[in-house]
């Protein structure tokens, strides 16, 4: 009898919840129950209630030997693999590394200066092989406008991002734009003639907040400007995507932000034309010289979590994920193991507006990054690009044997690397302690679950 590695026992409310994401299976023990499989755990012996053992064995939680739970693995990597392939690439191109705005954190700090812009024939050579080398994708790519800032308001930027919404259009690509919102005016006549399937901007507090953290160049206020982008972009019908970037100086904030976005209608908007994430403020590279103000990832959800319960406009702003917590609250079931949470060279390509290509938005533009070029040739260093095609917790040497592996897909790859110098290294989540948070924020709808 084996006793599965990935089985999860954590507190729940005033019992305990088994889980196991290999399996799929979700169970509310009370504490003889927990004494019971304890006891299970840690003997050999099988002098056990068959009833008890034959459920746990059909639930997954024991196997009868390691051999067996390798073969489920096997398998479920397969079906993981399929899931994975069947779902659409996102594309990021990238037209300048230049930016408006003169933030007080940035994550593309250290990117050298580069302000030019694609010219007509670098956007023909991107969409000539995007065609070319996507064409057989079960599911059709979507192209997502990344930067620097992609909608900056001079003329001939704005002539860039018509052109690349019009080749867009007419090679039947919805695109996303990731903007700090700044120049959405200006840009609303261009945006509503092309295929839009979100526009994702940054607001980081309410206006007095907002502007002391995201400034232009010379010092000046953005929020009001942003906030009327949002207006605009709301009347036309465009999916918004509002991201938070907080730390400890801004998290208590949001509070406010959220009543004004209530008062503006948004909170109400579907989940197709409004969403939020809440991004955490965090050191890779170069983008944060301020480390006293950051959150690890679980004090960030610890707080919000605590913060939520007190101002429930906060429920109503952005509900958290927890690794996986909410998808059992919304479907009643595990979501399916994550092997893999890395989609560089997979499900993710970035191109800029140089003719380079590099694996993702975490290290576009950083040159030890680099695979290859579509302009003025293409080249691909498919040995370069190997190591991050392989990599899952399955050839990840330290997530062979981790308890949380299959709900932690190993993390990022530019992360690992920029610790460890080799993409085949974990990059860790404190995934056992969020799950703990999660399943007791959510203890009322996990509860109603182990009822139906």
């Amino acid at each position: 009898m084996y006793f599965s590695k990935y089985n999860l026992i954590l507190p729940f409310a005033d019992n305990y919840l088994l889980l196991n994401p290999l399996s799929g299976a979700v169970d509310l023990l009370e504490e003889s129950d927990y004494q019971l499989l304890e006891e299970l755990r840690k003997s050999s012996s099988k002098n056990f209630d068959r009833q008890f053992i034959a459920y746990l064995r059909e639930r997954g939680y024991i196997y009868e030997d390691e051999g067996e739970e390798e073969e489920k693995l096997t398998e479920t990597f397969k079906e993981f693999l399929e899931i994975n392939n069947t779902s659409p690439t996102q594309i990021f191109f990238v037209p300048t590394y230049n930016c408006n705005l003169a933030c007080s954190y940035c994550f593309q700090q250290g990117i050298k200066d580069k302000k030019d812009l694609p010219t007509k024939e670098v956007l023909d050579a991107f969409f000539n092989y995007v065609n070319q080398n996507f064409k057989n994708e079960p599911e059709k790519p979507f192209l997502t406008l990344f930067g620097g800032e992609p909608l900056i308001a001079s003329e001939y930027q704005k002539e860039v991002i018509a052109y690349f919404l019009y080749q867009a259009k007419i090679n039947g690509y919805e695109v996303s734009i990731v903007t700090n919102g700044y120049a959405l005016k200006e840009y609303m006549p261009i945006l509503t003639k092309g295929v839009i399937k979100e526009v994702q901007i940054t607001v980081d507090g309410p206006p007095e907040i907002h502007d002391q953290r995201r400034v232009t160049k010379g010092g000046g206020k953005t929020f009001d400007r942003i906030f009327e982008g949002l207006l605009l972009l709301k009347e036309a019908g465009i999916p918004i995507n509002l991201r938070a970037v907080v730390d400890k100086s801004n998290l208590i904030t949001l509070v406010e932000l959220a009543k004004l976005l209530d008062e503006n209608g948004f909170l109400d908007l579907p989940k197709s034309k409004f969403k939020t994430q809440i991004g955490r403020n965090y050191e890779l590279f170069e983008c944060q010289d301020q480390s006293q103000n950051l959150y690890d990832r679980l004090a960030l959800w610890a707080e919000y979590a605590k913060l939520s319960k007190q101002y429930p406009i906060l429920q109503k702003f952005h509900l958290p994920e927890f690794k996986g917590v909410k998808y059992l609250v919304d479907n009643g079931e595990m979501p399916f193991p994550t092997y893999d949470n890395c989609p560089a060279f997979k499900k993710e390509w970035a191109f800029d507006y140089q003719g380079k290509i590099y694996g993702c938005t975490a290290n576009v533009g950083r040159e030890e990054f680099m695979v290859g070029t579509f302009y003025p040739e293409v080249s691909l260093d498919e040995e370069k690009i190997k190591p991050w095609q392989k990599r899952s917790i399955l050839t990840i040497p330290k997530c062979r044997e981790c308890e949380v592996a299959l709900l932690c897909g190993g993390g990022c790859g530019t992360v690992a690397y920029n610790r460890e110098k080799t993409v085949l290294a974990p990059d860790c989540r404190p995934i056992r302690e969020l799950w703990e948070i999660g399943v007791n924020y959510y203890s009322k709808e996990i509860k109603a679950l182990g009822e139906n």
